[in-house]
C-alpha cells in the first residue's frame, strides 16, 4: 500500500501540470497572427488587383501587429492561386484575392474545375466593386444604346460584341437576353486588343472595365452607350444606365474581395474580417478606390460576402442552362 502514496503524488502532479498547460495553449491558439502574413493575388503584379491588394495589405498590417506582403500566383484563370490557398495549412496566414472569377463563373465555364468555390473557401470581406461601360468607337454610327439594340433587332448577329474574360462574356449573354437581341460574339485575349479594334472599327461594342475606359471615352476615341450599375457612375455622370436605356433588371459589376481556406478556425477567421474591414475602412483605402480606381468601396463582411456570391452564382446558372457558356 505504501507504493500508491507515490503513484497518486505523480498523478496529481500531472494532472496539475496538464491543467496548467491548457490556458498555455489556448493563449498560443488565440495569438493570430504570430508570423506575416501573405496576400495571395491570382493575376500578376501591376494589375488592378494586384494594386489593390497591396493596399489592403498594407493597411491590414497594423491592424494585424503583423509584417504582411503580396505574392502573384497568375495562371489558368485563377485556379493556380486557388490550388496554392487549399495546399497551405488552413490557419489564416495565407488570406486570397477572391472575384466573381473564382467563386461564380470558373464553375460555369469549366467542367473540370479541381475545388468548389462556396465549399472549400472561405470568404472574409469584400473590398469594392465596380460597374463596366458599354462603349462604342468614338466616329460609331450608335449613337445611343437604343440605336444599338434597334440594329440588333433588325438584323440579329451582325452587330459585333467583343470580350475578353468570361465575366464580360455573361454579362454581353446577359445583355442580349434580356433585350431578346443575338450579337456576333467575337473572343479576344486582352482589353488593349479590344480597344485597339473598337477605336479601328473592326468590332462595334464592347463592355470595359469603367476605370480603363473613362480616358479613352473623353478624348473621343471611344464613345460610351450606357453604364452596367443600379446607378450613374460619377466619372460618367452624363451616361445613363443599362437599367435607364429600357432594361430594369439589369445590373453587372466586377468586385474584388478577400477568404482562406474553408477549414481556417472561427477565430482566426474573425480577427482576418475585422483587421480587413478596419483597413478597407480607412480614408487612404476610400479615396484611392473611388479617385484612381474609378470605382466603388464596397466593404461587407464574410456572411453577406458568401450570400452575395451565391446569389450571384443562382443568377448565372440560370443564365447557362439557357445558353451554353461552357469553354471546353
Amino acid at each position: 500500500m505504501k507504493n500508491l502514496f507515490p503513484l497518486r503524488r505523480l498523478g496529481l502532479a500531472l494532472a496539475t501540470l496538464a491543467l496548467a498547460a491548457a490556458p498555455l495553449s489556448a493563449a498560443r491558439a488565440q495569438a493570430f497572427p504570430a508570423h506575416p502574413v501573405r496576400f495571395i493575388v491570382p493575376l500578376g503584379p501591376g494589375s488592378g488587383s494586384d494594386t489593390i491588394t497591396r493596399l489592403v495589405a498594407k493597411l491590414a498590417a497594423p491592424e494585424l501587429g503583423q509584417p504582411t506582403f503580396v505574392d502573384n500566383k497568375p495562371g489558368g484563370d485563377t485556379i493556380l492561386a486557388v490550388q496554392g490557398v487549399m495546399a497551405a495549412p488552413a490557419d489564416g496566414y495565407s488570406v486570397l484575392m477572391l472575384s466573381p472569377s473564382s467563386m461564380v463563373i470558373n464553375p460555369l465555364v469549366n467542367d473540370n474545375l479541381p475545388y468548389e468555390p462556396q465549399r472549400d473557401l472561405r470568404p472574409l470581406a469584400t473590398a469594392l466593386r465596380s460597374a463596366a461601360v458599354l462603349v462604342t468607337a468614338g466616329n460609331s454610327p450608335y449613337k445611343s444604346f437604343a440605336d444599338v439594340m434597334a440594329a440588333a433587332r433588325k438584323s440579329p448577329k451582325t452587330v459585333s460584341m467583343a470580350s475578353y474574360s468570361h465575366h464580360y462574356r455573361i454579362g454581353s449573354l446577359m445583355l442580349q437576353q434580356a433585350a431578346g437581341v443575338e450579337f456576333n460574339y467575337i473572343p479576344y485575349k486582352s482589353p488593349a486588343q479590344v480597344q485597339t479594334d473598337l477605336m479601328g472599327g473592326s468590332v462595334d461594342l464592347a463592355l470595359l472595365d469603367i476605370g480603363g475606359a473613362v480616358p479613352l471615352i473623353a478624348s473621343g476615341k471611344l464613345r460610351a452607350l450606357a453604364v452596367t450599375g443600379k446607378e450613374r457612375h460619377p466619372q460618367l455622370a452624363q451616361v445613363p444606365t443599362v437599367r435607364e436605356s429600357g432594361l430594369p433588371n439589369y445590373d453587372l459589376y466586377v468586385w474584388i474581395g478577400f477568404g482562406v481556406n474553408a477549414r481556417t478556425p472561427d477565430p482566426v477567421v474573425k480577427t482576418l474580417e475585422a483587421a480587413l474591414l478596419k483597413a478597407m475602412a480607412q480614408p487612404e483605402f476610400r479615396n484611392y478606390v473611388t479617385q484612381t480606381a474609378g470605382a466603388e468601396t464596397f466593404n461587407i463582411p464574410g456572411k453577406e460576402m458568401s450570400a452575395m456570391i451565391a446569389s450571384e452564382s443562382a443568377r448565372y446558372q440560370q443564365l447557362a442552362r439557357q445558353v451554353d457558356i461552357v469553354q471546353r
